[in-house]
């Protein structure tokens, strides 16, 4: 029995019993096999006609397709890339709803009708192109053919602007309900969602959304479609959480509430911080030292009129309540749900 490392999730995985054709890894639900024709390029090159846009099941995909991709065009999508786009039908809807530009790649014959309906269309692997960044990628339905999609998929993160999103659908394991096993001999993967979004990970990508049942023709009615976006690193993530700081609190302030709160959620970007006092209402907790810092009880008077950051969620309506009786203007006032919800 031959063992191999699952293309998803690493896993080690063994031939399967049940679907002989494929690999099957026990981790992740994914399913896989070695290609059987030639390379990808030189096989798809010669296709054509791959669509019918005449049959109610394709203009079915279509009119579902533009209705969730127009809701990801807001103002700041400029450019989309669709790694697959066939004959270009969907692109020529979107182009008809916004006035952006829409890419293709495909390596099928099918590109030269999509010329006259995109932007450009390239007839090369993605990894070989030469463009500007894209706000969007979309690709249906393709990264199932492809033998290596982490590779794949690198190459789409470098042509993906720094806070692009990505969408991308498969057929959600056969792809039928009532089907066992997908026997397309293109397809050699059959992805899980579990093997996606492993898949996904591993990348470098964060799945902002993972839905179900997708339609992509009768006999590919369940399919996985996911919406993701390139993981921030430790440094882009830290300086925006503190340009939200920054945002409500931009000068000298008070951190006042110095427990869990505090060490999880503020004590991480303090030194960046003007706090000039840290104070609490527990006695038992006056003179411990955070840092440079030795906790105190909070006094109007020698304090002054500096601005308060409430570093508690569970306490901060009691100690904003606590403040104001003390007198404290409740434009001063700032609690710690304000800078981590999102704007």
């Amino acid at each position: 029995m031959r063992t191999s490392a699952c293309p998803c999730c690493a896993s080690p995985a063994e031939d399967s019993a049940n679907t002989p054709a494929y690999t099957q890894c026990r981790q992740c639900g994914h399913r896989w096999r070695v290609p059987v024709k030639p390379t990808e390029r030189q096989y798809y090159e010669t296709l054509v006609a791959r669509n019918d846009p005449h049959t109610p099941w394709f203009k079915r995909k279509i009119a579902e397709r533009t209705a969730a991709l127009i809701p990801l065009l807001i103002p700041r999508v400029r450019r989309i890339l669709e790694v697959g786009c066939a004959e270009g039908e969907l692109g020529r809807a979107i182009k008809a709803h916004s006035p952006l530009v829409y890419d293709g790649v495909e390596l099928s014959k099918d590109a030269e009708l999509a010329r006259t309906k995109l932007d450009q269309v390239f007839r090369t692997p993605v990894d070989q192109l030469d463009s500007a960044p894209y706000e969007l990628i979309v690709s249906f339905h393709v990264l199932e053919h492809i033998a290596d999609p982490g590779q794949e998929l690198q190459a789409w993160a470098a042509r993906l602007a720094p806070e692009g999103t990505l969408l991308i659908e498969v057929p959600n394991q056969a792809g039928h309900p009532l089907l066992a096993n997908d026997l397309n001999p293109e397809h050699l993967h059959q992805f899980s969602p579990a093997s996606l979004a492993v898949l996904l990970a591993s990348q470098g990508f964060s799945i902002q959304t993972l839905s179900l049942g997708h339609y992509e023709s009768p006999v590919y009615p369940d399919s996985i479609r996911v919406l993701a976006q390139r993981q921030f690193q430790a440094e882009r993530q830290q300086a925006d959480l503190l340009q939200r700081f920054r945002a409500r609190l931009p000068g000298p302030c008070i951190a006042y509430g110095i427990g869990g709160d505090f060490l999880n959620y503020v004590a991480p970007v303090a030194e960046y911080l003007e706090i000039q006092a840290l104070v609490d209402s527990d006695p038992g907790k006056r003179g411990l030292q955070f840092g440079r810092y030795q906790v105190e009880a909070y006094d109007p008077e020698h304090h002054g009129a500096v601005p308060i950051l409430i570093c508690s969620i569970k306490f901060g309506a009691n100690i904003r309540q606590q403040l104001l009786s003390m007198g404290v203007a409740p434009e001063l006032i700032i609690g710690l749900e304000e800078i981590y919800e999102a704007p």
